[in-house]
């Protein structure tokens, strides 16, 4: 227990840490980033209900990969990296045709083209404080040298697609939420999901109910400030660079 309660403490604080950099430095000097206008639609209860059915839909299309109703996959590695990411792309696909009928401009989930170059910088150099903080605390495989060396490999680089859209399905219900029932809410209620998702793995598997409830308040933990740091840049960019290298850290790929 004592390995395991290290290692979710680990992650809160590398997170944590890449949070609370990005949050000092936009009380310091709030012109820094470049903030997203996001209008506010009249029929925001509508939009909520819309939300739902589209991650209904995502979760349907994701049962359909599941059968291999999907892209075919090979045997050739790269083909296989390659229908992984279309894959990706058609079973998160309803939140793009959403925002396409709805006529909703990509910053409803927080993605903007705005200065690209500092939003993959900064998430680069945050990533690095996270990693670094998430090793003196736990330890574990490898070190800084060896999250660099496989946050490029195809292995690897082929579930960033994934890991991404993950970040973009959470913005995308975020902001949904926000328009609904407030910033409080909208945060609550993933957290709150995030907590529960997976109680039927961990209990299936066994997991002692410490180790289950551990995880789940560090999965709620992580959720309420990466959503608040998310409302406040507006932006998943950069959190996603820092998702993908935590989730190399962690072995989330093997």
């Amino acid at each position: 227990m004592d390995h395991q309660l290290s290692f979710f403490l680990a992650i809160i604080a590398a997170y944590g840490t890449a949070c609370f950099i990005w949050l000092g430095i936009y009380k310091l000097n709030p012109v820094w980033w470049p903030m997203e206008v996001i209008e506010k639609p009249v029929t925001r209860y509508k939009d909520l209900w819309i939300a739902v059915g589209a991650c209904i839909a995502i979760m349907a299309i994701g049962q359909l990969y599941t059968a291999g109703l999907l892209i075919p996959d090979g045997n050739n590695r790269y083909w296989s990296a390659l229908v992984w990411g279309l894959n990706n792309l058609l079973i998160f696909s309803p939140i793009f045709i959403t925002l396409y009928f709805r006529k909703q401009s990509l910053n409803t989930v927080f993605i903007s083209t705005r200065k690209m170059g500092l939003k993959l910088g900064f998430g680069s150099l945050v990533s690095l404080a996270g990693l670094l903080v998430f090793y003196l605390l736990q330890g574990g495989k490898g070190g800084l040298s060896d999250v660099f060396q496989q946050m490029f490999l195809l292995d690897n680089l082929k579930n960033f697609p994934a890991v991404f859209l993950e970040g973009v399905a959470i913005a995308f219900l975020f902001v949904r939420l926000s328009w609904s029932l407030g910033k409080k809410w909208a945060i609550a209620i993933p957290a709150l999901l995030f907590a529960l998702a997976h109680l039927p793995r961990s209990l299936a598997d066994g997991t002692a109910l410490p180790e289950i409830l551990m995880y789940s308040l560090v999965t709620a933990s992580v959720t309420v400030l990466v959503l608040h740091t998310c409302h406040k840049s507006r932006d998943i960019i950069w959190l996603g660079v820092i998702h993908y290298m935590m989730d190399i850290a962690i072995g989330a790929f093997q």
